[in-house]
């Protein structure tokens, strides 16, 4: 009894339980989850590997970057693979007992073959070596796969740190999967198991940890710490790379390689025969996490300086015009200039590392309208059953007016016998066809040409991208109709589950660092125009991003100062297969004129461009509104309420700041009140009374995107 007192006086000194009732681990909380779920947490690995190798193979621009396709397709391995280990330690029993083999004549081989404790020890061991390793590559990713994985995963670094304490893939691995409070990451998380880890590494592996402790601190709003560990972890990148630089023997291997890989795609090989990568010549995206990371601290440190920056200004300059200014005036107006050029600073710093991860991404404006509409009339001519050669176009002895009437001898000359003159005449072709034919008669269709997605906002952008959005596409978003453009469409971007968040917070960074209207409104249609066409299926789903929301509720608040002539959900809206899924849902007149309801910002903002769910609720409401209209019945002021109530609702339902009864009760009131602005026509900061007015910059009020 005396001993079990004794060990019971170390429980009595832990801390109180915490006030939330659910304990979860910590990866749980990590940021941008969302971003990375999709089909590949359920695809078989093989199918997985197949696709990555298949994208990778395929001319640029890539369906999904190379760099996290591969991630995730190792960490789906390591962690299917981990959860097989950890299983099997669980349990005690080997391989052969597990499978259930029986003998020639039908019978179980006997009792199940337990495993030693060492045997166990070592299973857990490897388990934990590939989370680590899954960790490494993404951690993002790898606590999407663990949540899909079984729960004895979550435990296999706690048993390997009982017997191995100094072990520091358990260490790391167990850092995520400490069980802590939800929602009380910052008051749970200590940065001393982070240190020990990154202090027994060398100095080329610490990149991953360095990341991981830049996003605690993040957690932690420790921003200036969270900067200096990307930074820090950006330089060993670099320093790596440059170490590893292919020599001349590799060099000469690529080339042949290279050469190798053309003489394939003349040959008209399949993509299986292309050898596939080995692992260590894959590309990682530890590169890109770490600038997208970066750039959304600088611009968090950037919006958090903005009403330092402008606070007292209005009242600074009259008394400056009255000459009643003093020296404590003086002092202020010192610390407003310095506030003033840290959001520059830094909104400048931001802009550079979204630029640097935008480069990694391929854009191309497809091809010629002549080229894509000479590959549909071939695959509707197949469709239809028309297998035989297409004859090529000729000459025509008959002539089109600009009405595409015929023209023919008897009414263009007036002769009785119906010739003419200019019959027997051979017209020239007046347009060429802008692609040669080989010797089968189908057609040799060139390349697209390609640019980096970050030179769509340079300073002089590629002179062959197409104008967006045009009279056809405003016509269209205005009246709510569909695009038929799914073949018409030739603009094409790889896809990053990050990369809608990136532009959001691109033009967020613009906005702080005052670029003219002119210029923003050209970035901003870039934008809109990467963000439609951006697309992940069949590996990701559609991503949520809250520098979305951010930029939306800027323009709101600023009364649309940009001067966009559709709202930025319809700009942005991917433009839908003709006839596919019922189309767009067409508002009435007097609903399509609204230019930012409620409703539809909150419903993109915070769950998703491509949310069913929303596009359902959406399609519904419109369809009771039609309804009402139909019946020739106006909406009372009763109705409306009740309208908006129950909007509020569903969209603050689907908010993920929404944690309990109270947050809910916020976010609904929240709503209701800018539902009521936005139909009454008086949202904006210039009208609102609840936000102070921010005439100098139109992002001052602009929450932190990161």
């Amino acid at each position: 009894m005396t001993k079990k007192k004794a060990g019971a006086q170390p429980a009595q000194a832990d801390p109180p339980p915490p006030t939330s009732s659910l304990i979860i681990c910590r990866n749980k909380h990590w940021r941008y989850i969302s971003s990375f779920h999709g089909p590949w947490l359920q695809l078989p690995p093989e199918i997985l590997d197949s696709l990555a190798h298949q994208n990778y193979t395929m001319p640029a621009p890539r369906l999904v970057d190379p760099a996290v396709f591969y991630d995730v397709v190792k960490i789906r391995k390591a962690v299917d693979e981990a959860a097989q280990d950890s299983v099997r330690a669980s349990t005690g029993i080997s391989n052969t007992a597990q499978s259930g083999r029986m003998d020639y004549f039908g019978a179980s081989g006997g009792p199940a073959s337990q495993l030693s404790k060492e045997r166990i020890f070592k299973i857990r061991q490897k388990a934990v070596k590939l989370l680590s390793k899954a960790f490494t590559l993404d951690e993002v990713a790898a606590s999407v796969a663990t949540m899909q994985a079984t729960s004895t995963v979550e435990d296999v670094a706690q048993h390997v740190l009982k017997r191995e304490g100094s072990n520091t893939d358990a260490r790391y691995v167990h850092f995520f999967h400490e069980k802590i409070p939800s929602r009380c990451m910052e008051q749970y998380t200590p940065l001393d198991p982070l240190n020990e880890v990154i202090s027994s590494l060398p100095l080329e592996q610490q990149a991953p940890p360095l990341r991981t402790r830049a996003l605690v601190q993040i957690f932690k709003s420790q921003w200036d710490g969270a900067a200096a560990d990307l930074t820090m972890a950006l330089r060993i990148t670099e320093e790596v790379k440059r170490t590893h630089e292919p020599n001349q023997q590799q060099l000469e291997l690529a080339s042949k390689m290279q050469e190798e890989q053309e003489a394939w795609s003349k040959g008209h090989k399949d993509w299986r025969s292309v050898p596939h990568l080995k692992e260590e010549d894959q590309p990682k995206s530890l590169e890109q996490q770490l600038y997208f990371n970066r750039g959304g601290v600088y611009l968090t440190i950037a919006c958090q300086s903005v009403h330092a920056a402008l606070d007292g200004l209005k009242e600074y300059q009259e008394a400056q015009e009255r000459g009643e200014t003093n020296g404590l005036d003086a002092k202020a107006h010192t610390v407003r200039l310095e506030a003033r050029k840290k959001v520059k600073t830094y909104a400048k710093r931001a802009m550079r590392d979204y630029l640097a991860f935008l480069s990694h991404f391929d854009y191309t404006p497809g091809l010629p309208f002549e080229i894509t509409n000479e590959i549909m009339r071939r695959v509707y001519d197949l469709a239809n059953g028309n297998k035989a050669q297409t004859p090529l176009p000729k000459n025509r002895l008959v002539e089109l007016d600009n009405e595409e009437k015929e023209v023919n001898g008897e009414e263009a000359n007036g002769n009785g016998n119906g010739h003419s003159a200019s019959a027997i005449i051979k017209h020239p072709n007046p347009k060429p066809e802008p692609f040669e034919r080989g010797e089968d008669g189908w057609p040799r269709f060139p390349s697209p040409k390609t640019h980096p997605a970050s030179a769509l906002f340079a300073e002089r952008p590629p002179a062959d991208i197409p104008a967006f959005p045009n009279d056809k596409h405003l016509n269209a978003m205005l009246h709510n109709e569909p695009l038929h453009e799914a073949f018409g469409s030739r603009e094409a971007v790889t896809y990053h589950p990050l990369l809608t968040d990136a532009l959001h917070s691109l033009l967020l960074a613009h906005a702080l660092l005052q670029t003219s209207p002119t210029e923003l409104l050209r970035h901003a249609h870039n934008a809109a125009r990467l963000a439609r066409i951006a697309d992940g299926y069949p590996i990701f789903q559609a991503a949520r991003s809250p520098a979305r929301a951010d930029w939306i509720e800027v323009l709101r608040r600023a009364n649309n100062w940009l001067g966009l002539a559709v709202p930025w959900q319809k700009l942005c809206a991917p433009a839908p297969l003709p006839e596919a899924a019922g189309g767009w849902a067409k508002e009435s007149p007097s609903t399509s004129t609204t230019s930012n309801s409620s409703s539809s910002s909150s419903l993109q903002g915070n769950s998703g461009s491509n949310s069913p769910t929303n596009a359902a609720l959406a399609k519904q409401r419109q369809r009771q509104r039609q309804g009402q209209l139909q019946k020739g019945q106006e909406e009372t002021a009763e109705q409306k309420r009740e309208r908006i109530k129950q909007e509020s609702i569903i969209d603050a339902l689907s908010d993920d700041r929404v944690v309990d009864e109270e947050s809910f009760q916020q976010a609904v009131r929240a709503r209701e009140r800018r539902a009521m602005e936005d139909e009454e026509g008086i949202s904006g900061p210039l009208r609102d009374k609840v936000v102070p007015a921010i005439a100098s910059a139109p992002a001052a009020g602009a929450p932190a995107a990161c």
